[in-house]
């Protein structure tokens, strides 16, 4: 079953004050491979509001790791013979790249500095991996998890990013056996909104009315409307009164509307 994906990413009331642009991106792409299994990757990325050209960090981030992840698992064909190494070189291509984006503007790898969360899933098993806070949930037995905790650093407000020369010390990553049916990712900017701190857990409440939404859509066009409908519910004064900062939210599934 194709998957059905919405996605946004909408500026912070404190980046709109400052006269700064939204330095949040994502980046999501589904396609299938010669043996016709069907694959989904997204990626989420929040520039780091302290570097000069976060957000074109942010960009790079994405743009590079989905090409790059594409073209592994359309040479591949499976994620069966996944490993860290595999997952270390992707993140050590897109490292590489905000390198050359920040010598050719004679800046800093610092200066593009961003986070890196991503979800790679097929119809048997799955990937998911992140340097830095945001957060990956997943569908599971009715309910919803997140697979990683968000990761900060020694300090409040403060967290990893991939620019950062420890970066693969802290890279997480998971490898599943089984393959989701659906499955959310976020930035910072909405965690508090997303997930309860006290028990480390997924807030049902907020995921629940996407999926269930999402579960409904007929086709790409509808989805659009609902990616439409997403980012002005991100925008809104009930959500900006809860977090300043920038949100992005990638919501997918290929859960059966009766299931």
């Amino acid at each position: 079953m194709s998957w059905k994906v919405i996605q946004a990413s909408v500026i912070g009331a404190s980046h709109t004050m400052r006269g700064e642009p939204c330095q949040d991106e994502c980046a999501v792409v589904t396609f299938s491979v010669a043996c016709g299994e069907e694959f989904f990757v997204a990626l989420v990325s929040d520039g780091a509001g302290s570097a000069i050209c976060g957000g074109k960090g942010a960009m790079v981030a994405c743009e590079t790791g989905i090409r790059v992840i594409e073209e592994w698992v359309r040479q591949a064909k499976s994620l069966s013979i996944l490993s860290r190494e595999v997952m270390t070189d992707w993140v050590d291509t897109i490292r590489y790249h905000l390198w050359l984006s920040s010598r050719a503007e004679d800046l800093l790898p610092r200066d593009y500095a961003c986070t890196l969360l991503g979800a790679v899933i097929g119809e048997n098993n799955a990937v998911f991996f992140q340097v830095g806070d945001g957060a990956i949930v997943i569908g599971e037995g009715g309910g919803f998890r997140p697979v990683f905790w968000p990761d900060s650093g020694e300090y409040a407000n403060m967290t990893f990013f991939v620019t950062d020369e420890n970066a693969l010390s802290n890279l997480h990553y998971e490898v599943y056996p089984t393959a989701p049916a659906e499955v959310a990712i976020f930035s910072d900017g909405i965690q508090r909104l997303a997930l309860v701190y006290k028990t480390r857990e997924a807030h049902k409440p907020f995921f629940e009315p996407f999926f269930t939404r999402l579960r409904k859509a007929a086709d790409d066009y509808e989805c659009d409307l609902l990616s439409g409908q997403l980012a002005i519910f991100l925008g809104s004064p009930a959500v900006n009164e809860r977090t300043d900062d920038d949100k992005t939210l990638v919501i997918a599934t290929r859960k059966p509307l009766n299931d």
